[in-house]
């Protein structure tokens, strides 16, 4: 059926074979119980939102390109550098965390320097990775997650660069090889 021109898919459309399931969930098993380790081991936040899109794409094989370390940690490092300068130059210093926890946080300074961070921070990354053909979109999320302040300054910077570096390593150094070898690597991604 087309709807808007979009042709969903129903069950009839494919057999039945989990094969791809259970691969993407080996995948993120094996990605997020690394992570996991390391910040439990280092108390600190190797495990955030945008690793989530970023992890999908790489365990469905849903977009190949989004695989490559340069588009992964690339975009996932334009993001935090776009976030950072966004927060520093317009974010007035507060916390989403802050702001969102006060009773009736309507048009408030604080709220409007978030949401011209955040906004700062999309022009920044969107922009810089079209020039950069880094194109990973879930770093879009990673860009929000420091101009909200959520996560912030340099040692939050490099946390967020170097768990994207380690679930990019993990899933092309060790899962991708052991996928193949034991053939459990995702064969059709999704339309």
């Amino acid at each position: 059926m087309a709807v808007w021109g979009v042709r969903s898919r129903t069950l009839s459309d494919r057999s039945l074979d989990l094969r791809d399931e259970y691969s993407a969930a080996l995948n993120t098993f094996f990605h997020f119980t690394v992570l996991g380790i390391i910040t439990l081991a280092t108390g600190r936040p190797f495990l955030f939102p945008s690793l989530g899109p970023s992890a999908y794409l790489m365990a469905t094989g849903e977009q190949p390109r989004a695989e490559g370390a340069y588009h992964v940690i690339g975009g996932h490092t334009i993001a935090v550098v776009a976030g950072l300068i966004a927060y520093a130059v317009v974010g007035g210093g507060v916390s989403a965390y802050v702001v969102f926890d006060r009773p009736d946080p309507a048009f408030s300074v604080e709220l409007l320097h978030l949401a011209a961070s955040a906004t700062v921070a999309m022009i920044l990354t969107t922009t810089a990775m079209l020039v950069t053909n880094t194109n990973h979109a879930a770093a879009c999320a990673t860009t929000l997650i420091v101009a909200l302040g959520l996560m912030g300054g340099l040692e939050d910077a490099v946390i967020i660069v170097v768990a994207v570096a380690i679930l990019w390593v993990i899933h092309d150094r060790v899962i991708e090889p052991l996928a193949k070898y034991y053939g459990f690597e995702p064969e059709d991604a999704r339309e």
